[in-house]
């Protein structure tokens, strides 16, 4: 009797029982996304709604009113549309080369498709301008009469800036389907196009629907490349930058953000739905073993991925080098001073205060992107724990408001945030303010991969550490967090790279005295400075590629795998 008394294990004394930290936790986490989530919403409603105190529909006849204006949802629906198609059929394709055939370079390939991730979407627009533009290589070259400005020049910009997203979907998915199916149809006397059509896309369905969701989504709300590289032709999220930066209408620009609301959350909805029937198909048995393929099939998609991947090498060396050589631009069909433009190199395009700009909105951009880095990466490991592990009541109203920010355009959140936090000294155009609004902005993506790790622990081991006496935060730090880990270096990253590159999400809230890297790019386009626009690309993407190295080199040697 005694010997059982002294194997009793005897609780740890807590000021709180587990269940009312949970409780507090999710109370936290919702007056967090009242606060800023959903406020600045209901801001953009108010503002579109209300006009002298009475509700009204002013604004939305004014919109559809003006010709102008009205175009800018048919051109974001046309361009959303095709950029959609082309997108999404690019990377199923790639992605097939990489999962379910044997060329060589596969790592080679998706480490180049995950380039444009670490750049600001503006990349894209620059590059196509400096080999197409009005001054641009090729036209010099060629004597082109070609107008890379406007829809064709925003659907080609997209297509590369929503490629890897939709490419990492599609790897997923076909690493995931089950490859017997399609052994099983070829031992039966079907061709590989039947194979093909019959077998592989019908298996990887939801997935392609998701990508194309996603793909939409990015481009119908992406607001980098359409300013720069749109011309006169407007879209809903230049439009509602127009409407607020040059004639000070936030009423307007508010009620075009609820119009652009209505196709992104939609396509939100969409991709989230697939994405759900996509797991739902994926099956634990799937092959990883591929038959060597045949030497026809081998070229054809070692030639494509060699095109896509090689057409966004092209982009980054383009902007480097229009980022180092003296002056961009020669005279048409001169090939002696074409090719004295371009080998005339000079570094003052770095000098940004010859610009009326300072290099120090890069070491702003880094500290900023650090600490949000830092927090982004806590709240959505404490969340996804509370939300998956613990399961206190209220956890699906956390879920659902923590999943909300993927289907707002960061450009209406920008907004939101500026209506609702005008009077608030210490928010308005202070760094917390942007601190805040990107960790909320890429809160969904960092807290979806901290549940999927979450689903991968066994509900047993935290049972066992309650069981030996250990309570919540002994339970969370001593063993949840070390099986986290790989999850959480991921965020880590995941946060910086995407406040590095932003510009949606933060145009509103920069000021003089806070401003960004990314941001300035934009500014020195608007200012005329298009090669140094160039260098403060080249400096952002430098950093983002830099520290993405260094995170890899580091875990790699503790045996941590960082995305």
């Amino acid at each position: 009797m005694e010997r059982t008394e002294k194997l009793q294990i005897k609780p740890v004394k807590t000021v709180l029982p587990d269940e009312a930290i949970s409780y507090i936790i999710v109370g936290i986490f919702g007056i967090f996304f009242l606060m800023f989530l959903l406020y600045p919403l209901f801001q953009i409603l108010k503002t579109s709604f209300i006009a002298e105190g009475k509700l009204t529909l002013k604004n939305y006849f004014e919109y559809f009113g003006k010709a102008y204006v009205r175009k800018s949802l048919w051109h974001s629906l046309y361009v959303s549309s095709v950029t959609t198609v082309i997108t999404t059929v690019s990377a199923f394709l790639v992605a097939y080369a990489l999962t379910r055939t044997t060329i060589k370079g596969k790592r080679f390939y998706k480490a180049v498709s995950s380039l444009p991730l670490m750049a600001p979407s503006v990349v894209q627009a620059l590059a196509l301008i400096s080999l197409f533009g009005r001054n641009g290589l090729f036209t010099n070259m060629f004597n082109g009469k070609w107008d890379i400005y406007g829809p064709t020049g925003i659907i080609i910009s997209e297509v590369f800036y929503c490629f890897p997203y939709a490419l990492i979907i599609l790897i997923t998915t076909l690493s995931a389907v089950d490859t017997r199916l399609n052994e099983a149809a070829e031992s039966l006397g079907a061709g590989p196009l039947t194979v093909f059509w019959k077998i592989t896309i019908p298996s990887a369905r939801y997935g392609i629907f998701s990508a194309a969701a996603l793909g939409f989504n990015l481009t119908i709300t992406d607001f980098g490349n359409p300013i720069v590289i749109g011309g006169d032709y407007n879209v809903l999220a230049t439009e509602i930058y127009t409407q607020v930066e040059g004639m000070q209408r936030f009423d307007l620009g508010a009620t075009i953000s609820v119009i652009l609301l209505i196709p992104a959350v939609l396509a939100f909805v969409l991709n989230n739905y697939f994405t759900k029937r996509n797991y739902s198909l994926i099956s634990g048995a799937a092959k990883p073993f591929l038959r060597p393929s045949s030497k026809s099939k081998r070229a054809l998609f070692t030639t494509l991925s060699i095109l896509i991947t090689g057409s966004i090498i092209v982009i980054f060396l383009t902007i480097f080098w229009t980022s180092i050589v003296d002056v961009w631009g020669g005279r048409a069909g001169e090939s002696r001073q074409i090719l004295k433009w371009l080998t005339t190199f000079s570094l003052r395009h770095y000098n940004f205060a010859h610009r009326g700009r300072s290099i120090s909105v890069v070491w702003t951009s880094f500290w900023i992107s650090a600490i949000v880095a830092f927090f982004g990466a806590w709240l959505t490991l404490i969340a996804g724990y509370i939300v998956e592990k613990r399961k206190p009541k209220g956890q699906h109203a956390l879920y659902l408001i923590t999943v909300l920010p993927a289907a707002i355009p960061g450009l209406v959140l920008g907004l939101g945030y500026i209506l609702a936090f005008i009077k608030v000294n210490w928010l308005y155009y202070k760094a917390s303010i942007i601190i805040l609004n990107i960790i909320v902005a890429n809160f969904t993506l960092g807290m979806l991969s901290t549940m999927t790790n979450m689903k991968n622990i066994d509900k047993s081991i935290d049972e066992a550490a309650t069981s030996l006496g250990a309570d919540l935060p002994k339970s969370f730090f001593h063993v949840i967090f070390p099986l986290s880990r790989i999850s959480f270096w991921n965020n880590v990253l995941f946060f910086f790279e995407r406040s590095m590159v932003t510009i949606s999400a933060v145009i509103f809230l920069v000021s003089p005295k806070v401003d960004l890297a990314s941001i300035t790019i934009i500014h020195l386009i608007d200012d005329g400075y298009f090669e140094s626009a160039c260098a403060m690309s080249t400096i952002v993407v430098a950093i983002v590629v830099a520290v993405h190295v260094i995170f890899l080199s580091i875990f790699k040697k503790k045996g941590i795998e960082v995305l």
